[in-house]
């Protein structure tokens, strides 16, 4: 389990910790100044996937997030234990994270030029509880794209592991002619509502 310190992070009243190998959420927390463990669940999410196929998408990200934090809160029931999942959808099609480049490449040229949404979930186990979770969903709409920008892109940011095939967080904000939502989301994460249920259930506090 690595942990995540930084000199200015504000340190729980329980500890901490990102059920996700997520580079984006980790990034996210740690802009906050939370400190905080991270523990990988080993959740089995594509068998989940198929059992919650039939829910909406709004509601199968919050699925997914109570599954990974569920399974690293049996080992750490004291913890407060943060799970998180997006999905990327075009239509009524889920795009999944490319894995290749040349995936990636194929995945933009469907987004180029279209409206698409980013599904967001969340949630906060303790004692293999859920105490608090959430969702929340963006509407997005690329550029048109030339296949010689989706390549150039593709080739400077790599974004094989991306729900989309892009990191909004960096040069991926550039692909965009509108973002109706939170940018936190778009990354993998509603930051603001996760740290504002952190407050109100006495995990951290400033003072």
């Amino acid at each position: 389990m690595t942990r995540s310190l930084e000199s200015s992070s504000i340190k729980p009243k329980v500890p901490i910790i990102l059920a996700s190998g997520s580079e984006s959420r980790k990034q996210m927390l740690e802009e906050a100044g939370i400190l905080f463990d991270v523990k990988v669940s080993d959740t089995d999410e594509d068998k989940i996937k198929k059992q919650i196929s039939s829910l909406p998408f709004s509601e199968q990200v919050v699925d997914l997030a109570k599954a990974k934090a569920e399974s690293v809160s049996r080992e750490f029931n004291e913890a407060a234990v943060i799970g998180g999942d997006q999905m990327c959808v075009l239509g009524d099609r889920l795009l999944h994270k490319p894995g290749s480049k040349e995936r990636a490449v194929e995945s933009l040229k469907l987004l180029s030029g279209q409206k698409h949404y980013q599904h967001s979930g969340v949630c906060i186990f303790k004692n293999q509880s859920c105490i608090w979770q959430y969702s929340e969903t963006v509407e997005l709409k690329m550029h048109s794209l030339t296949e010689t920008e989706i390549i150039n892109y593709v080739e400077m940011e790599n974004p094989i592991n991306a729900a989309g095939s892009y990191k909004f967080e960096s040069l991926g904000c550039n692909l965009f002619s509108y973002v109706n939502g939170s940018s936190h989301t778009v990354r993998g994460m509603p930051l603001i509502p996760l740290l504002n249920a952190l407050r109100e259930l006495n995990i951290i506090s400033l003072e």
